[in-house]
């Protein structure tokens, strides 16, 4: 019973990692996202881009599973609470975010992904970037399916490949962007893991 709670047991130091990044996520998506979305009339940029960085980040520097998933579940609903919107369509979303950051986490933790180096672990980070913002849009769909109907919802498929694809490159580039900037985090920060 030990063992299988231990992924649980969070130190002082990742519960202060976590709070530090969910707080860098929700305030430039609060702050931040608007500003871009207007300039480049592109929806959800700062969420992907800053969101898969500090998910690499958190992941690599706490070298555990779960903290990703809690990030992302804590900017996710702070983001909704703060923007205080009782539509269904806003949780909905978030709960995308949510489920991104796990599917995130489930990946970057799997036992195979430990014994790859360099290149092949590069691309294989690109990869699950890759899957976990695209399955952003999954909650997003099923609300769409349910609230349109099965032959609207088939008009509507053209502007969810649309979201499919620039979520699943916002994301492969906020986790580019996190290669660049990790080795100066790890170059000045003490290694977290326990």
């Amino acid at each position: 019973m030990e063992k299988s709670r231990k992924w649980l047991n969070l130190s002082t130091k990742e519960i202060a990692l976590v709070s530090v990044l969910s707080s860098v996520w929700i305030v430039s998506q609060i702050y931040l996202g608007p500003v871009i979305s207007q300039i480049t009339q592109v929806h959800g940029v700062i969420q992907h881009l800053v969101g898969w960085l500090l998910m690499l980040i958190l992941a690599e520097l706490t070298g555990k599973f779960g903290r990703v998933s809690i990030m992302a579940a804590v900017a996710a609903l702070a983001t909704r609470v703060i923007r205080r919107s009782a539509l269904l369509y806003i949780w909905v979303i978030g709960l995308g975010y949510a489920l991104g950051g796990l599917v995130f986490d489930l990946l970057f933790f799997v036992p195979f992904a430990n014994n790859l180096r360099g290149k092949n672990r590069n691309a294989y980070l690109l990869t699950i970037s890759v899957l976990s913002g695209a399955v952003v849009l999954v909650p997003y769909l099923f609300f769409k399916l349910y609230t349109l109907g099965i032959y609207t919802f088939i008009a509507f498929t053209p502007e969810c490949v649309y979201s499919l694809v620039k979520d699943s490159i916002l994301s492969f580039l906020g986790t580019l962007i996190g290669f660049s900037v990790l080795p100066q985090i790890k170059a000045w920060s003490t290694r977290i893991r326990v």
